[in-house]
C-alpha cells in the first residue's frame, strides 16, 4: 500500500551538526534520569520499596504522564543511534514497571497515560527486543477494554478535550497504537478496540473537505494528534475515507492553524478561519506545543508521504524540523522542559515550562528519536532525500547494499552534496525533494548540469545508472519574504528565508522592524554575506543596529521579535 517507506530507526546516521549534537545531548540526558526515581511513584502505590528521589510537577505522583513515551523513546533513540546502554535502560524501566503490574493488568492510569504506556510497549517490543513487552501489552490492554469509558464525547465550543467521565480525556488519539499493536501481532482484538476510538466528530468533516464548516477551540496538539490514528485506520483497512481524512487534515492545519515556524494551537486550541490565529499574537505568548506540536506533524506528514510518495508533506517536517523542536531549549535532568513557542507582537523570550515533566518533556525525546525517520524514505525502484541534514543512510535495492553520504551545513548554505558508494554499477532513482520556497533550484551529477525539472513542491527525479563515487550537488536558493500570518492580517507577518523563521533581537532600546508599503524588503534589510543575518536599514536614527537572525538561535531569556506589523508607524 506505501508508496514509499521509512527506515523505521535503523539504517540511518546524522553526521557531525546542529541535530547530531541535539540528539547525543537528548541521549546522555535521558540515558542519565534515575531509574529508580521514574519507578518510584509506581512502586509506592503498589506498596514495594521505593528508592530514587521523588519527581516534582506533572509527575508527583508517579512519571505515568511521560513514562510510557520515555520508555518507548529510549528503545527507539537506542535503536536508531546503536546505543546499547540507551535499549538496555528502556528495559530494566519496563522490568520494574512490571513489578507493580497486578495480576488483572490494572495499570492505574487514565486514558492519557495509557495511551502513551501502550506506544512504550509497542516500541519496546519492536526495537528493543523486549520478550514480555507483547504478553504484558496484552494484559494490561485486556483490563482497558473492560474498563475504559466508552462515552467518547467530542471536543467542542464547551469541552476543551473532550472528556467524558472515567479520565478519557484526548482517547481519540489512541487508535493509532492499537492499530499498530493489530499490526505487530495479528490479533484481532486490537483492531475491534482500535475501531471504537474513531473521532467521526472531528474526521466527518474532513473526510469532505478541508475546509470544515465549523472549526471549535479544541486542544490544538491532541487533535492533530488524532490524525495519526486516521492514518494508521488507512494503513489497516486500505479505506480511502481515512486518507481523505488526512490529506484534507494537513491542508486545513496548514492553511488556518500553522505560524510560519510550522507551530500552531495558541492557547492549545484550534483557531477559527476568522482571523483569530493572527488576533492570538496580541493575546497571549503560549502560542504552540513545540515539541508536542513538532511530534504531531512528523507523525502525519510522514505517514502522508508514505501513503501518497508526495513531496508536498515534506514541507512541514523540515518547517518544525528546523524552527520548533529543531531549536527548542534542552530539557533539565530536573524535567524542566522546553515547552511553548512565543511568537507575540510585542515580543517573546523562549523560557521552560513552569512545571517539571509536562508532555512535551516526553514528546522531546521522541522527536529525537524521529529525526532519523524523516530525512530519507526508500521505494521500490530508489531512494527519496526529503531533508538537507549532515547524514548516511545505507539501503538494499534488489539484495545489493548503497550507501549514500550527505554533506552540508543546510540552511546556513544554500547547498548539499550526495554521494554514493556502491559495490557495482547500479540502476536506480534518486529523488531529491524540492521545497516549496525553492524557485530556481538546480542539481549537478559529477559537476554536469542535470536535465531534472525542479518543480517546487515536487520530486527532482534522476533515474540513471550509477557509480561508485558519484557526486550529487543541488543549490537550494534560499530567498527572503514576509509571510501573513493569516488572510485577514495581511501586513502582520513573519520574515522567512528559506525554510528559515528569522527573528530581530529586542533588547535595550531597539524598535521593532517595519516597512513603508512601496519598500521593499532587500531595500530595508542586507544580507551579510551569505550567512543567515540581515542588518536593518534605519530610516530613523537608533541607538543600535538592528538586526535579523535564525529564532532557535535565540538563547535563553533573550527577548527578540518573531511577527512584525510591518505598515505600522515606527516608534519615535
Amino acid at each position: 500500500m506505501a508508496a514509499l517507506r521509512s527506515f523505521d530507526h535503523a539504517g540511518v546516521r546524522l553526521l557531525p551538526g546542529r541535530y547530531q549534537a541535539q540528539v547525543a545531548h537528548a541521549a546522555t540526558l535521558y540515558g542519565g534520569i534515575d531509574t529508580d526515581s521514574l519507578l518510584k511513584g509506581f512502586r509506592r502505590a503498589a506498596g514495594l520499596p521505593a528508592p530514587g528521589e521523588d519527581l516534582k510537577g506533572w509527575a508527583s505522583a508517579s512519571s505515568s504522564v511521560v513514562f510510557g513515551q520515555i520508555m518507548g523513546g529510549l528503545a527507539r533513540l537506542g535503536r536508531a543511534t546503536g546505543d546499547a546502554a540507551l535499549i538496555a535502560k528502556s528495559r530494566a524501566l519496563f522490568a520494574g514497571w512490571r513489578e507493580t503490574l497486578p495480576a488483572d493488568g490494572n495499570a492505574k492510569m487514565r486514558l492519557y497515560d495509557w495511551e502513551k504506556l501502550l506506544g512504550g510497549l509497542l516500541d519496546l517490543h519492536e526495537y528493543a527486543g523486549e520478550p514480555e513487552a507483547l504478553p504484558t501489552l496484552r494484559l494490561t490492554a485486556a483490563w482497558a477494554a473492560r474498563t475504559f469509558d466508552r462515552t467518547r464525547a467530542p471536543a467542542d465550543g464547551h469541552d476543551f478535550w473532550g472528556a467524558g467521565p472515567g479520565d478519557t480525556s484526548e482517547w481519540y488519539t489512541l487508535s493509532e497504537n492499537l492499530y499498530r499493536a493489530f499490526t505487530l501481532t495479528g490479533d484481532a482484538f486490537y483492531r475491534e478496540f482500535a475501531a471504537e476510538w474513531h473521532y467521526e466528530a472531528f474526521w466527518g468533516p474532513l473526510a469532505q473537505s478541508a475546509s470544515p464548516p465549523v472549526i471549535h477551540p479544541a486542544h490544538a496538539y491532541s487533535h492533530v494528534n488524532s490524525l495519526a490514528s486516521a492514518a494508521m485506520a488507512f494503513g489497516v483497512t486500505g479505506e480511502r475515507r481515512f486518507l481523505d481524512i488526512c490529506i484534507n487534515g494537513h491542508d486545513f492545519i496548514q492553511a488556518t492553524q500553522c505560524y510560519a515556524t510550522g507551530g500552531f494551537g495558541p492557547d492549545e486550541r484550534l483557531m477559527p478561519a476568522d482571523g483569530s490565529l493572527g488576533r492570538a499574537l496580541d493575546l497571549c505568548t503560549y502560542h504552540a506545543e513545540e515539541p508536542c506540536g513538532a511530534w504531531a506533524g512528523f507523525k502525519l506528514a510522514g505517514y502522508l508521504m508514505q501513503f501518497t510518495g508526495e513531496a508536498r508533506f515534506g514541507d512541514w517536517i523540515e518547517r518544525l524540523l528546523i524552527n520548533t523542536i529543531g531549536g527548542a531549549l534542552p530539557p533539565l535532568p530536573d524535567g524542566k522542559a522546553y515547552y511553548y513557542g512565543n511568537y507575540a507582537i510585542a515580543g517573546g523570550t523562549r523560557q521552560r515550562y513552569w512545571q517539571e515533566w509536562p508532555c512535551c518533556a516526553g514528546s522531546y525525546l521522541q522527536g529525537m528519536a524521529e529525526y532519523h525517520n524523516l530525512i530519507y524514505f526508500a521505494a521500490e525502484d530508489g531512494l527519496s532525500v526529503n531533508l538537507y541534514v549532515p547524514s548516511e543512510v545505507t539501503w538494499s535495492l534488489g539484495g545489493t547494499e548503497l550507501r549514500l553520504t550527505q554533506t552540508t551545513d543546510f540552511p546556513h548554505e544554500e547547498a548539499t552534496r550526495l554521494r554514493l558508494a556502491l559495490p557495482r554499477p547500479t540502476s536506480f532513482t534518486l529523488r531529491l525533494r524540492v521545497p516549496s520556497w525553492a524557485e530556481g533550484m538546480t542539481i549537478r551529477v559529477n559537476g554536469l548540469p542535470a536535465a531534472v525539472s525542479c518543480v517546487p513542491g515536487q520530486w527532482a527525479s534522476i533515474d540513471r545508472e550509477w557509480q561508485d563515487g558519484d557526486l550529487v550537488e543541488a543549490d537550494l536558493p534560499m530567498a527572503l519574504r514576509a509571510v501573513p500570518v493569516d488572510r485577514q492580517h495581511p501586513h502582520r507577518a513573519a520574515l522567512v528565508c528559506g525554510p528559515v523563521v528569522l527573528a530581530q533581537d529586542e533588547a535595550c532600546c531597539r524598535r521593532p522592524f517595519s516597512i513603508a508599503p512601496e519598500t521593499t524588503l532587500e531595500s530595508r534589510l542586507i544580507r551579510e554575506g551569505r550567512s543567515l543575518r540581515f542588518r536593518i536599514t534605519n530610516t530613523i536614527p537608533e541607538r543600535h543596529t538592528r538586526y535579523l537572525t535564525p529564532l532557535y538561535e535565540f538563547p535563553e531569556n533573550w527577548p527578540y521579535w518573531v511577527y512584525f506589523d510591518l505598515h505600522a508607524a515606527p516608534l519615535y
